[in-house]
C-alpha cells in the first residue's frame, strides 16, 4: 500500500498503466506510467476495503492538481505532471468550461468548500505550475496561503510566507479584476507583517 497518500476524507492514489493500454497509446506512452486520482468521501472507504471504483476524468483531474507535488515511493510521477495540462485540456468540454484557467479556479473552490484549505492550496499551486503567467490563480492561491499560514496549517510557516511573499511579487495586477485590487494591496500588508 506504500503508493498511497492517505489524508481524512480523501486520499490520491496513483493508478499504474501499461504503455501499450488504451490510455497509454492515447497518451503517446513510451514507457509504462502512473496516473492520480483523487478519491473522497464512501469512494475512499470502497477503495479500504478493496472494493471496485469506477474512476473517471474527474477523479483523474483533481487528482492531477491535488497530486501534483506528491512524491510516493518506488513510483515516477513525472510523465503525469509533463501531461497535466494536456489532460485537463481536454475535459475542458467534457465539463463545459471555456479555459485551463477557470476550469483549475472552479475545481478549486469545489475543493475547498469540500475538504478546506490546505486541499485547495495544493490545487492551486500546481495551477500556478501549470499556468505561470495566470494572476487569478496566483491571487486565489495567496488567499489559501494566507489562510493556512493563520491557522497553522502547514509545517513549515517560514517557507509559506516566503511562498507568498514571492507569489504576491509575480501577480500581475493589470491582469486582476479590478475589484480584486484593493484584497491584492491588503494581502502584501498582510504578508509584510508575517
Amino acid at each position: 500500500m506504500g503508493d498511497i497518500m492517505n489524508v481524512e476524507n480523501y486520499m490520491v492514489i496513483w493508478k499504474h498503466f501499461d504503455q501499450k493500454s488504451e490510455t497509454g497509446i492515447h497518451l503517446k506512452a513510451n514507457q509504462d506510467f502512473s496516473l492520480p486520482y483523487f478519491i473522497e468521501g464512501e469512494e475512499k472507504v470502497m477503495f479500504q476495503a478493496k472494493e471496485p471504483l469506477n474512476l473517471n476524468p474527474l477523479h483523474l483531474i483533481k487528482g492531477l492538481l491535488v497530486g501534483y507535488f506528491d512524491k510516493p515511493p518506488g513510483i515516477d510521477t513525472s510523465f503525469a505532471n509533463q501531461h497535466a495540462v494536456d489532460i485537463i485540456t481536454e475535459q475542458l468540454v467534457t465539463f463545459k468550461t471555456d479555459s485551463l484557467e477557470n476550469f483549475i479556479h472552479d475545481l478549486s473552490n469545489v475543493l475547498r468548500d469540500a475538504h478546506g484549505d490546505t486541499v485547495s492550496l495544493q490545487s492551486l499551486m500546481a495551477g500556478v505550475e501549470l499556468l505561470t503567467e495566470s494572476s487569478a490563480i496566483k491571487y486565489d492561491c495567496c488567499i489559501d496561503l494566507i489562510n493556512c499560514i493563520d491557522n497553522d496549517a502547514l509545517e513549515d510557516r517560514l517557507a509559506a510566507v516566503q511562498q507568498l511573499k514571492l507569489l504576491l511579487s509575480k501577480i500581475d495586477v493589470k491582469q486582476l479584476n479590478p475589484a480584486l485590487v484593493n484584497d491584492y494591496h491588503k494581502m502584501i500588508e498582510i504578508a509584510n507583517k508575517f
